[in-house]
């Protein structure tokens, strides 16, 4: 979707990676310089896994807003009769705008606009923690006995990016050096932060030529 000052218009594309690569088409275009200059890149993860205690037999979505702005929805699914409904669904959201804090709203499918029932949570929450944070989060009140819970598994990053000359050397390095570098990261560092560092790596050497 892409909003401007006479409206919005919503584009269709055929896989994730086309997606991305329009999206960040459309960022060039706005700022060219970018890669020249120092800048705060902002990015939230969340899994919006499942609902416990919601209103019963009703089709229900979440919206993720930052600072009240819709930035993402989940899909419209039916909730049980025990109020227990699962999406399971990831969100990645990147290049994002300045901002406090992350609502998720749970809303009917035919009343979106209306929410039943919200949760805030400061994105400095998020950023603090070391790991993705998850948890049951209650919800304000939607009626019922009990008070809904949404199960989420969150995470907000803030990365400050210098001018692309400056990793110039740390770039050079990588290219030459990549097999050594791997073969002393592996045993020293968790499984789980393996697989960020080897797309990291192999984006460095995309852009070097090295790896297509």
């Amino acid at each position: 979707q892409v909003i401007t000052a006479e409206g919005s218009r919503s584009f269709g594309c055929s896989s994730l990676a086309e997606r991305d690569r329009w999206m960040e088409e459309l960022r060039r275009t706005a700022q060219p310089d970018k890669d020249n200059c120092e800048r705060l890149e902002l990015s939230l993860s969340l899994w919006v896994y499942e609902g416990r205690d919601l209103p019963a037999r009703r089709r229900l979505r979440c919206h993720l807003q930052l600072d009240g702005a819709v930035f993402a929805r989940t899909s419209a699914k039916p909730s049980g009769a025990d109020g227990q409904l699962f999406w399971g669904e990831l969100f990645q959201l990147a290049a994002l705008p300045p901002a406090q804090a992350l609502t998720v709203a749970l809303c009917r499918d035919d009343h979106p606009g209306h929410p039943l029932a919200a949760v805030t949570i400061p994105l400095s929450e998020l950023a603090a923690a070391r790991q993705p944070l998850e948890r049951w989060y209650p919800l304000s009140c939607a009626g019922g006995d009990r008070a809904p819970a949404l199960r989420l598994r969150g995470r907000y990053r803030q990365v400050k990016v210098l001018p692309i000359v400056r990793y110039k050397e740390l770039a050079e390095f990588i290219t030459f050096h990549y097999r050594e570098l791997c073969g002393r990261l592996e045993p020293a560092i968790a499984a789980r932060h393996k697989e960020e560092l080897a797309g990291a790596l192999v984006r460095v050497l995309q852009s070097t030529g090295k790896a297509k």
